[in-house]
């Protein structure tokens, strides 16, 4: 048949076409190829003349596919071949690349062939695979744009992402500031990002089976806590973001309440227990100093033990009121009249310390409504803190209001400063927290106190930033604004 005329047009026809092509025999038998085959293959045309076809398909297709063949052969059709399948050619070193196949039954003299054309697929399935992600990000970006929860979409591939308006309302920061991976990290969580990347791969190894709750950094500078629950398809994920701050304060408050309450119920039992026992010993060494008036060293004594029943006695009504429920009678308070009141109560008590204060009411911060008792614990509180952190001389505490608009809300900022030492890092981050104290003496409930009285006055308890010094700042609802439900 080769030295056929026929032949011979058969093969300048197959030589010319712009698909790799093969012609078969019925015994799956390579009879002609032309050059794009061999370009393709990397085989010289005499290499694979005569072998079976089967040395073209990658080795885990081979087996099976002279039963294909055969079927074929039985009812041959023009037909592609592996619909709904990928299909893989095999080069002569091994490696594949992906191709359309379509099969032509060819009747020549010598018997029943099959014409092969080939083309290589590997650019057509890079557009389709790129078609398929641009559609499924589209179809992503629509979801979790309406997502009424805080939605971030991840592709994996390229570590970029998607937020939607409702998390670019909770965090304050800009879709390009949060695009990618890394950059959103670095807002988010600052100096713990690697910590919490490392999280977010152990969750994504056990497939994220529950959510996780994160301390998130905001935009405005303040933080909020986050639960995440993740979700992944293929190279992709989703984040859901639901802002828990308020739902953990209510908790905290609920524990806080309990707590109050046990230690309320504890220390009015052990008070009038003790009460009678105490004032019994007062009495004792009171008569006791009496006899002891020719040895001033023991009746010094005696007045020592005196001073530390008082002591005792105070730090027991101390934590008594701490743990009590605050109820408020509240009136129109002239803020630097109640200020200097405080003031002289506690110089008093510090007589050996030279220290100053100075007081500046701002126009419309002059008068607020409270409870003048309590705002008097909550000054006496602050400016013993300041007596304690000041020098015997030089010091100074500057009292300042004014009224501030925030959050739609006016306020009636007041600022407490001193020019002392100022607190470490760690005293800044526990000063409100019940019984946490640096000094030999006292309970440590002073600025938990603070807090407390101001939370029921619906105000706001903070540090300063200032870089020398204590600065409290305390923030009363203004007269005129209304209260908070």
């Amino acid at each position: 048949m080769t030295n056929h005329p026929a032949f011979e047009t058969l093969r300048l026809i197959v030589e010319s076409l712009p698909t790799g092509t093969i012609i078969v025999d019925s015994q799956g038998q390579i009879v002609m190829l032309n050059r794009q085959v061999e370009d393709w293959f990397g085989y010289d045309r005499e290499e694979i003349r005569g072998r079976a076809v089967e040395c073209l398909i990658p080795e885990r297709f081979a087996a099976h596919h002279p039963r294909d063949r055969d079927e074929y052969y039985a009812a041959p059709r023009v037909r592609p071949m592996g619909v709904n399948r990928d299909l893989f050619a095999r080069r002569k070193d091994g490696s594949e690349f992906p191709v359309d196949v379509s099969l032509h039954p060819l009747p020549l003299s010598s018997g029943l062939h099959v014409m092969v054309h080939m083309v290589d697929a590997t650019e057509r399935r890079q557009r389709e695979a790129l078609q398929r992600h641009q559609e499924s990000l589209h179809r992503m970006q629509f979801m979790v744009e309406n997502l009424p929860a805080g939605a971030i979409y991840v592709s994996l591939d390229s570590q970029t992402l998607l937020v939607n308006r409702t998390f670019i309302e909770m965090t304050g920061y800009s879709p390009d500031d949060l695009s990618h991976l890394s950059l959103a990290f670095d807002l988010l969580f600052r100096d713990r990002a690697e910590e919490v990347m490392r999280l977010h791969d152990q969750d994504q190894a056990s497939g994220f089976v529950a959510p996780r709750v994160l301390l998130v950094h905001l935009q405005d500078g303040r933080q909020a806590w986050m639960e995440v629950a993740s979700y992944r398809y293929n190279n992709h994920e989703v984040w859901l973001w639901h802002d828990i701050t308020d739902r953990l304060a209510a908790q905290e408050q609920l524990v806080q309440s309990e707590r109050l309450a046990a230690i309320g119920e504890m220390m009015t039992g052990l008070a009038h227990e003790s009460r009678n026992a105490l004032q019994r010993a007062r009495a004792s060494l009171e008569m006791l100093g009496l006899d002891l008036g020719d040895r001033p060293d023991l009746q010094a004594l005696s007045q020592r033990a005196v001073t530390a029943i008082e002591e005792l006695q105070r730090l027991y009504e101390e934590v008594r009121n701490y743990a009590a429920p605050i109820q408020l009678e509240k009136s129109d308070v002239h803020l630097e009249e109640m200020w200097q009141e405080t003031w002289s109560y506690v110089q008093q008590e510090h007589r050996a310390q030279h220290v100053t204060l100075r007081v500046t009411c701002n126009k419309g911060a002059r008068t607020a409504r409270l409870d003048r008792h309590r705002a008097k614990q909550v000054f006496r509180n602050i400016f013993e803190n300041a007596f304690a952190a000041l020098p015997d001389h030089g010091g100074v505490v500057d009292v300042t209001s004014r009224l501030v608009t925030d959050e739609e809300r006016v306020w009636i900022e007041i600022s407490c400063r001193d020019n002392g030492s100022g607190m470490s890092d760690e005293q800044k981050t526990r000063i409100f927290e019940p019984f946490y104290t640096t000094r030999t003496r006292g309970t440590g409930l002073g600025m938990a106190i603070v807090q407390r009285i101001m939370k029921a006055h619906h105000g706001t308890t903070s540090l300063g930033n200032q870089e020398r010094g204590t600065e409290i700042i305390l923030r009363f609802p203004h007269p005129d604004a209304p209260t908070p439900a």
